[in-house]
């Protein structure tokens, strides 16, 4: 019976254990689940803060300066008293980077609040959703990790940030510095704080404690309150020799009577309890948290892994305050290593490791970069953001997307508003180009009409290799530098019916080749009165079919031209050439003049791959046809091979033409004038005053321009305020200052002129017409292009030589009949 007994106990009791047992695993796994559910509510953000010093000029000494800007981040520590669940600062190096992160991570409960804190105290910063965490850790090296601790109770004070900084030097540039010693493929740094506010009745507490001092209780009997009693005595009397506190308190009451002095002797703190009041109060006057410091190095080697996390520990030390407090750094070893390693992955909040700080023992030891960190790797709002206007169209084509505060936006521009012409400038690379691709490609697919001029060529077959089979039969492609079957472009013919555009054609060419040549230095008001009736006598019927070669002829062949006089209705060009230009000779020979005009006309006319074009009497693509049934029109003018003169040159006629296109729409009702997009890369380039006049009326005769360049001053200052004068969207990317300073007018108060020449490749500041009303400037990110596919360029290219192009043999055989040679 007893062994029975025996046995059942034993088995109770091994139930038991097996159940306490089971208890605690169970306890255990639901706390880790509940810890792991809380880490995976976290957001993480990265924090990018505007470099102040560039757009801040400050009078004030540098060293109160640096206290007022950490004291910044202390007032924001304070603010963070009222959030329910740690709050994680981190400062990281990722083992594969050039740049030194600053992050934050809150619960999705704190997260907006979080938020708008760090905008009201850092105006212009923005916070963005990481989604994919960084990653210190090197995959095929060593990682070491430390936590830090007290070496005193927790509520003596160590030293701030308001008492060692020294000149123009913040002290948080000695963790900072760490970081450089990295490389920056292969080792990874990272500096964890978790802050988790503890009630304000541990600060009442305290001042409990220091009123209790203060009226005369022994430190023995107030200090058992809180557990502390003989051991935190002994600590105070290690800390405090005699002499010590003799030299540190030696109150003189000269002007009171020995008895008076000896009352309030009684009633006054003793020594050790008179310190203990200090640094209680020290400690006590600032908001107080629990936190976690931990550092997380990662190396190739594990020698490195030492160097790194020894070097990132001793900037600790310049924050020990002795004989009051001091840092305790411990590095645990194997599997205390690895779970320090698992809770700073995890950001678990470690309650055994932490350590009560105040906000001004915090923000010493962490703070966001502020105007005096010069250290080249920290990582700075390098441009601001700003959210797009409520009434962003969805419709039209899409410019881009504006990301704010993490949220993704698309970015459309309705067609009426593309109406009133788009300027988009930006310096070389920064991402213009691929504005325009993406705008020109969506036109294609759309159906639309587009003429697209390219000064390189490259973009050109870009484009070509994104149309669409069901546009192929609507592709133009003007490459002079295809020479098999040379399209006609005719610039002298005109439709006769519309004898203004003669005028126009007229105006044009002295106006362009007045702006290759500046005329104003180099011929005047006398070489174009020649070249505007030479071209006049030629023009005067447009049946005749005379080409740019034939104005030379007008000069050294005086059967032509006298033939053409003959035949000229045109009484001023006819006594011109018959009364004037005898007269003149007398001062300026013929042969001079001929000299003048060839020598501006022949290094386009004379150019192997333009005198093909231009030769022909007859043009073998109308552009007034290319509007009205939205045609592709894409012009390859690589200056590589044509010339940068002729390149220009040619632009500019081809600009003239769609300009004169346009304005003949004038005769047809405008609702039924389709619209036709026109697209000027390196406007600079084919910029002249025909542009200017047509921009205020385009909109009506539904030509729709968009110019890019890279800086205001290429474009002569009358084109440019007109371009200003009647643009509705205005897009930058990157500038330079002279730049920034003018377009800053137009887009503050919300974006300055740092923001200008700061913001990064492929991200612009968009003013968007909306309706017929710019709306406030906003952020905006070009979206990667699509990849064109290169084995369509040359069949588009052989369709165009095939519907536009002329053989050079019958090219040749009218050449040898009108002018005796051939190409």
């Amino acid at each position: 019976m007893n062994e029975i007994n025996y046995f059942l106990l034993s088995s109770l009791t091994t139930l038991g254990f097996v159940i306490i047992f089971l208890s605690f695993w169970l306890i255990k796994k639901i706390a880790e689940k509940k810890k792991l559910n809380l880490a995976f509510n976290y957001v993480l953000l990265l924090v990018e803060i505007p470099n102040y010093s560039l757009t801040q000029i400050s009078s004030q000494e540098p060293k109160l300066k640096i206290i007022e800007e950490v004291s910044n981040f202390e007032n924001f520590l304070s603010t963070l008293t009222k959030v329910k669940y740690p709050v994680i600062f981190e400062v990281a190096l990722p083992h594969v980077g050039e740049e030194i992160f600053f992050f934050i991570a809150v619960s999705r409960k704190d997260l907006e609040y979080v938020k708008k804190a760090i905008k009201s105290f850092w105006p212009g910063s923005e916070t963005i959703f990481y989604k994919t965490d960084y990653n210190v850790f090197n995959p095929d090296g060593y990682s070491l990790a430390s936590y830090v601790k007290l070496k005193n109770h927790y509520y003596m004070p160590l030293k701030t940030y308001t008492q060692i900084t020294q000149s123009n030097i913040d002290p948080f540039d000695a963790f900072l510095g760490a970081y450089n010693k990295l490389s920056r493929i292969g080792e990874g740094l990272a500096y964890q704080i978790i802050l988790q506010p503890v009630s304000s009745s541990v600060n009442k507490s305290i001042f409990e404690k220091v009123k209790a001092l203060r009226e005369g209780k022994k430190l023995e009997e107030v200090m058992k309150g809180i557990g502390w009693g003989e051991t935190f005595k002994e600590a105070i009397k290690t800390i405090f020799s005699p002499k010590a506190v003799s030299e540190s308190l030696s109150p003189l009451y000269s002007s009171k009577s020995s008895e008076e002095k000896k009352q309030e002797e009684q009633l006054k703190p003793k020594p050790i309890e008179e310190i203990t009041i200090k640094l209680l109060e020290q400690k006590a006057t600032k908001p107080l948290f629990k936190s976690n410091i931990r550092i997380v190095a990662s190396s190739t080697e594990e020698l490195s892994c030492e160097r790194i996390l020894t070097a990132f520990e001793s900037a600790l030390m310049q924050f020990n305050n002795p004989p009051f407090n001091e840092f305790n750094v411990i590095r645990p070893k194997k599997n205390k290593l690895k779970k320090l390693l698992y809770e700073f992955s995890f950001r678990f909040f470690n309650d055994k490791e932490a350590i009560l700080l105040n906000t001004e023992e915090i923000a010493s030891i962490f703070h966001f970069p502020i105007s005096y960190n010069k250290n080249p790797l920290i990582h700075w709002l390098k441009a601001r953001s700003a959210p797009p206007p409520p009434n962003l169209p969805r419709e039209g084509i899409i410019l881009g997307k504006n990301t704010y505060e993490g949220i993704e936006t698309l970015v459309r521009i309705k067609r009426d508003d593309r109406r009133r012409h788009m300027y988009v400038i930006g310096q070389t690379g920064t991402g213009k180009t691929t504005l325009l691709k993406n705008m020109v490609e969506q036109d294609i697919k759309n159906g639309e009409g587009i003429c697209f001029i390219d000064p390189h060529g490259d973009v050109a077959q870009e484009i070509l290799g994104l149309i669409p089979k069901e546009r192929f039969e609507d592709v133009i492609y003007f490459n002079p530098t295809d020479t098999r079957r040379p399209i006609g472009f005719n610039i002298l013919e005109y439709d006769k019916r519309r004898p203004e555009d003669k005028t126009r054609i007229i105006n044009s060419l002295i106006e362009i080749i007045g702006k290759i040549y500046n005329l104003e230095m180099t011929g005047g008001p006398l070489f174009e009165q020649y070249l505007r009736n030479s071209l006049l006598l030629l023009m005067d019927n447009p049946e005749w079919g005379h080409t740019l070669l034939d104005v030379s002829r007008v000069f050294v062949d005086n059967k032509f031209r006298e033939d053409l006089l003959s035949e000229c209705k045109n009484y001023p060009v006819v006594e011109f050439w018959r009364e004037q230009a005898p007269r003149a000779q007398r001062e300026l020979s013929m042969d001079e003049m001929i000299t003048w005009i060839t020598s501006k006309l022949n290094p386009f006319t004379t150019n192997d791959y333009i005198r093909p074009i231009i030769c022909q009497p007859k043009s073998t693509i109308d552009f007034r046809n290319i509007m009205d049934n939205k045609k592709i029109f894409i012009a390859n003018l690589s200056k590589g091979f044509l010339g940068d003169t002729s390149a220009y040159i040619m632009g500019m006629l081809l600009i003239t033409k769609i300009l004169i296109a346009a304005f003949a729409r004038g005769e047809m009702p405008e609702s039924e004038r389709k619209d036709f997009y026109l697209y000027i890369d390196e406007f600079q380039n084919f910029a002249f005053k025909g542009v200017a006049s047509i921009l205020a009326e385009a909109r009506k005769y539904r030509l729709n321009m968009v110019f890019a360049h890279q800086y205001i001053k290429q474009v002569p200052e009358d084109i440019i305020n007109a371009v200003f004068g009647n643009v509705g969207t205005i897009i930058s990317f990157r500038i330079g200052p002279e730049d920034a300073e003018f377009l800053e007018k137009k887009f503050a108060p919300t974006f300055s002129k740092f923001d200008f020449v700061n913001i990064p490749n492929y991200n612009a500041y968009i003013s968007l017409l909306i309706d017929g009303y710019p709306s406030r400037p906003f952020n905006l990110q070009t979206l990667p292009p699509n990849k064109p596919n290169t084995e369509i360029i040359s069949y588009l290219a052989e369709l165009t030589n095939l519907k536009y192009g002329t053989p050079k043999e019958e090219i040749n055989k009218f050449l040898e009949e009108k002018y005796g040679y051939v190409l």
